[in-house]
């Protein structure tokens, strides 16, 4: 409404009336007479995209189109709720998140830092009255505190990843690391110390400002002191178990999506880094007893000028996946999440102590579980084939093939001899080429994708 006051226009904003409710929420708005209107903002009702299918491709919708004559505007709640699993499904595309994750400090530095900073914090300037000025002081003494205290917790649980947003690589490393929960228990046991100092410094603050007297401040101050303290030691734990977490996330290898990755798989102690030192610039641990490697080992490779990435993983035991181990669980999680291509390594002698029998039904199950990545077999210990009589003597035949053949096209090679190390450096070479290929293509099909999705809305 417009009047006029003393020569002047004076505006009257009526506010809507309590009753009138508001505009429906899903609006496809064509104008051509008035300006371009904002949608009111509203959300889906909480859960309703937790139902769609996880893998279903990414959607992308297109960008308001505004002009001084056409406006165009799609619903704001469900664009919302594709806007936030679209995002997590771009998380989800690149790895790295633990090498971001902030430095951890100790509980007792957190708590000596906090102690002497607090303690240099001056009263406000211009207090002449000795009781105000004192009380003043102990309670901004005990905010500072408290802040010190709860600011660095605060930091952590807000900067560390939460475990949807990794990639499903990630988080299995979490899971099989420290356990279903571990991850998520420890974060919240943080953030429950920082409430918990929050409160109580609050509290004590509080009671040290309304102090009548210099004495009276003095003792609610070094109470109040000792309240924070006493609450900080008693939650520390879950401070320094977040540093041991920190830690261990840290120092986990770091894959890249976009460069192509040989993944060497077998059974334990059949010569996987043997091969690995020969081919890539990792160093693994090489022993004779089973599972030397307990965790996933990454090497580069240089070839013709490109880079190429290398892992060595844990062997695999002949048995259910239900049964195996966490070390065995991470060969799977390679396997299942990152793009690679697969050296599988058999041992024919039998001097890596699983029988040939159990290396061939461990061989196929992953073979039928994996075979659609690239894939290159290889026969590790060539030179000791024929020196030892095998272990087993009773074989079916398709085991007896295998034990005196191994895989077809299968590459026969020792490290100790030097036999079929060169074929097998060009076999890989060929094998992460194809690999990159594979990669440029799906990137490309990605791109497409996207652009034909945004074309169409």
């Amino acid at each position: 409404m417009l009047a006029t006051a003393g020569g002047r226009a004076v505006f009257h904003l009526r506010p809507r009336p309590p009753w009138r409710a508001p505009p429906p929420p899903a609006t496809t708005h064509l104008s051509h007479s008035a300006p371009a209107r904002r949608a009111d903002h509203h959300r889906l009702p909480l859960g309703f995209l937790s139902t769609m299918e996880v893998g279903i491709s990414s959607v992308y919708l297109g960008q308001r189109a505004h002009s001084a004559t056409c406006s165009y505007s799609l619903d704001d709640r469900l664009q919302g709720e594709l806007d936030d699993m679209n995002g997590e499904q771009r998380k989800q595309e690149t790895v790295g998140a633990f090498q971001k994750i902030p430095m951890v400090m100790p509980a007792t530095d957190i708590l000596m830092s906090a102690q002497r900073k607090s303690r240099n914090v001056p009263p406000t300037k211009g207090i002449a009255n000795i009781a105000k000025r004192e009380r003043n002081k102990g309670a901004k003494q005990l905010d500072a505190l408290m802040k010190e205290l709860s600011v660095p917790l605060r930091t952590y649980t807000e900067n560390f990843p939460k475990r949807r947003d990794l990639h499903p690589y990630e988080r299995s490393l979490i899971e099989l690391t420290f356990g279903e929960g571990y991850y998520e228990q420890v974060l919240g046991r943080v953030d429950t110390l920082r409430k918990r100092i929050t409160s109580v410094g609050k509290q004590h603050a509080s009671v040290c400002a309304k102090s009548t007297t210099k004495r009276e401040a003095e003792e609610r101050l070094t109470e109040g002191r000792k309240k924070l303290e006493e609450a900080f030691q008693h939650g520390k734990h879950a401070v320094d178990d977040l540093v041991n977490v920190a830690k261990a996330l840290r120092s986990m290898p770091v894959v890249d999506l976009h460069i192509p990755t040989l993944c060497l798989v077998g059974s334990p102690n059949v010569g996987k880094s043997s091969l690995v030192r020969i081919l890539s610039s990792g160093k693994p641990e090489v022993c004779s007893y089973p599972f030397t490697t307990r965790g996933i080992l990454m090497g580069h490779i240089v070839s013709n000028h490109e880079r190429f990435q290398v892992t060595d993983t844990p062997g695999l035991l002949t048995r259910h996946d239900d049964d195996r181990n966490n070390i065995e669980r991470l060969t799977l999680a390679v396997l299942s999440y990152l793009p690679i291509a697969v050296l599988y390594v058999h041992d024919l002698s039998e001097d890596c102590g699983t029988s040939v029998a159990d290396q061939y039904i461990t061989y196929k199950h992953i073979k039928d579980r994996f075979g659609d990545r690239l894939w290159l077999d290889v026969i590790s210990k060539c030179d000791l084939l024929g020196k030892k009589e095998p272990i087993s003597f009773h074989d079916a035949d398709d085991v007896a093939q295998y034990r005196r053949l191994g895989p077809e096209g299968a590459l026969r090679v020792s490290v100790q001899s030097e036999i079929g190390v060169k074929e097998l450096k060009e076999r890989v070479h060929e094998l992460l080429t194809s690999q990159m290929a594979r990669i440029k293509a799906s990137k490309a099909e990605h791109e497409t994708q996207e652009i034909r999705t945004s074309v169409v809305y």
